[in-house]
């Protein structure tokens, strides 16, 4: 959230001072940056989701097999 705040502010200095194609640069340029830290951080939080999914899954397989396991095998 400051990144493209400081980059617009960055942006708007230098388009004053240096001329406007330059200043739209570092904009767009602090706009990337900005997309970049969005999607990575949904990235961590599918990856999260993801791994929480796969461990449920793999606690539920786990017991199933043990149950079927436990049916059929040869009682003494």
């Amino acid at each position: 959230m400051t990144l493209p705040l400081i980059g617009l502010a960055l942006g708007i200095l230098l388009g004053l001072i240096l001329g406007v194609p330059l200043g739209r640069r570092v904009e767009r340029v602090a706009w990337y940056a900005d997309a970049t830290l969005a999607r990575a951080r949904m990235t961590g939080w599918l990856l999260r989701d993801l791994s929480g999914w796969l461990l449920a899954v793999a606690v539920v397989v786990a017991v199933v097999v043990f149950v079927v396991w436990a049916l059929l095998r040869p009682h003494r």
